[in-house]
């Protein structure tokens, strides 16, 4: 018995080993194959981006602009395997590559960055989407600067002249440095900007003596820091305002990013439904007090990046929104944090509901034509379902399911998957509660 065990024991290490040999081995392989690829591209500017929020927006205007004076690829570069398939689309005629780099923790922007070896870096801001895996600014700071660092010295550094941990980040160049921002010391710099949903938004920006107006397809006044990155990229490249204008106005926001999606009945959703870090709530709450609607909803989805307890930080982005929207709604596992709020007169102002679904009754029972909703959620939460099941038909309204995709691009996105917890929360009104029965999932 005990020389039976011992065989076991033994040939179980033995497949602990292989198993180990062979992801090294995939580990490996898409490293030494990026490597061979980019020493093969010396013809090609390569653009690497960085920073807690705003890089898919920079890299999409910076790779319209940059399309102005030749073939030029982009994409996400934050693993070799990333990288990989963006090198795959660079080929003889490319002259640029914009590419967006996220860190994940302390060390992860070595290897990426290293095989990149791009000539161009830009960084966006530093803020605290990453407070879970750096927890504080500074070592956020740390891990981003790495690509100034890393930039040869006829590179160039285009740094946020408005963050100060990003513009600090120019004692550690051997490369040009260009900074942007709205400061009167930025080389590229933003004034007169407007952005008053439903109007979409527009500033002028300077650089050396000339001024060009912009109009975007942009929302909110946030994105201006995306904007000016990217013009700042064009002016290194050699592109003037004027061009760089035509190319920005092209560009509608990515989805969930501020992405708008219209309803029949004029009603609208805006998405930002990839990521809800907390310290990023402040410019939601700014955009919907600035909009102009006959109804402003904000719609909570999971919070996340925040120290101390989750009640406080839920309860108190409920009362923040309240001030500024006529409705707010708490939808997830941790909307029962905000419903200690729902006294007095809030009951007819806040709701909770713990699934998606529950959520969508109750907004389909209660439209208002030309009303704005502003989705603010992480991508997990997946409420990207409540605007598609008014513009598409949703069939899929699992919760938690954890893939980090949007919905219309999962191959499960038409196989039904009925809703936990179908029957409407006491939050809606009667005629407004729906069943998920196979005849509704149907009708949606």
């Amino acid at each position: 018995m005990d020389s039976l065990l011992g065989g076991l024991l033994s040939r179980l290490k033995s497949l602990r080993s292989r198993l180990k040999q062979r992801r090294r081995k995939n580990t490996r392989s898409p490293t030494r194959a990026v490597s061979r690829r980019r020493a093969a591209l010396d013809h090609v500017t390569f653009v690497a981006i960085t920073g807690s929020c705003g890089k898919t927006t920079c890299r999409l205007l910076a790779a319209a602009i940059l399309e102005r004076a030749g073939l030029c690829q982009h994409g996400e570069t934050w693993i070799p395997a990333k990288l990989a398939q963006v090198l795959e689309q660079v080929g003889p005629e490319t002259q640029f590559c914009v590419c967006e780099v996220g860190a994940t923790g302390p060390g992860s922007l070595s290897e990426p960055l290293g095989l990149l070896n791009p000539q161009i870096g830009i960084v966006t801001t530093i803020g605290g989407d990453h407070y879970t895996a750096f927890r504080t600014l500074e070592a956020t700071a740390l891990e981003k600067g790495k690509l100034v660092e890393g930039l040869p010295p006829e590179g160039t550094a285009i740094l946020n002249a408005d963050d100060p941990l990003v513009r600090g980040m120019a004692e550690r160049s051997r490369a040009r440095v260009m900074t942007y921002g709205v400061s009167e010391n930025a080389g590229i710099r933003g004034s007169a900007i407007s952005s008053q949903w439903p109007d979409r938004l527009a500033l002028t920006v300077a650089h050396e003596g000339t001024a060009v107006r912009f109009e975007t397809q942009l929302v909110g006044e946030h994105w201006v820091t995306s904007v000016l990155a990217a013009v700042a990229c064009g002016i290194a490249c050699g592109l003037d305002l004027e061009t760089c204008a035509a190319a920005v106005k092209s560009i509608e926001p990515a989805f969930g990013r501020y992405s708008v999606h219209l309803r029949p009945d004029g009603g609208v959703y805006v998405l930002d439904s990839r990521k809800a870090p907390y310290w990023t709530i402040r410019s939601s709450l700014q955009f919907v007090a600035d909009a102009r609607a006959p109804r402003k909803t904000i719609l909570f989805g999971t919070i996340s990046d925040y120290s101390g307890a989750a009640g406080v930080r839920y309860r108190r982005a409920g009362r923040d929104g309240l001030e500024v929207a006529d409705r707010v709604i708490f939808v997830g596992p941790n909307s029962g944090s905000a419903a200690k709020l729902r006294t007095g007169a809030l009951r007819d102002r806040l709701f909770t509901f713990p699934t998606a679904y529950q959520a969508h009754a109750y907004l389909q029972a209660t439209r208002v034509a030309n009303e704005l909703i502003y989705v603010k959620a992480s991508i997990a939460d997946h409420l990207e379902r409540l605007m598609l099941a008014e513009l598409d038909a949703v069939v899929c309204w699992k919760e938690r399911c954890k893939l980090k995709y949007d919905c219309q691009t999962c191959p499960r996105y038409r196989i039904p998957e009925a809703a936990p917890g179908a029957a409407a929360a006491s939050d809606t009104p009667a005629k407004g509660r729906l069943r998920a029965t196979p005849n509704t999932l149907r009708r949606l």
